[in-house]
């Protein structure tokens, strides 16, 4: 009896039919997903390039290059304003 205390029997868990069936259902889903995603092709159709974006006046690009006179007068006085500090 003090055996059973210190060891007890292993508890057994039975899996119901429907959860089973779920599980496998699952399975062959995610196989046959998997399957189709080797044929999956990532396209970009949605921008057309364009080779003048680091020209454009409100371009993040442009505000670091600073080739845009808009953009060299901001870089100006930012750093005139940052040097009277």
């Amino acid at each position: 009896m003090t055996f059973k205390i210190l060891f007890p029997s292993s508890y057994s868990v039975e899996v119901s039919k429907l959860r089973q069936q779920l599980d496998e259902a699952h399975l062959a889903w995610s196989r046959e997903w998997k399957a189709r995603q080797l044929d999956f092709k990532i396209e970009n159709i949605r921008f057309v390039h364009d080779p003048h974006w680091n020209k454009r006046i409100f371009s993040l690009q442009a505000a670091h290059d600073g080739e845009i006179w808009f953009w060299r007068a901001t870089h100006m006085i930012v750093l005139s304003g940052a040097s009277s500090i």
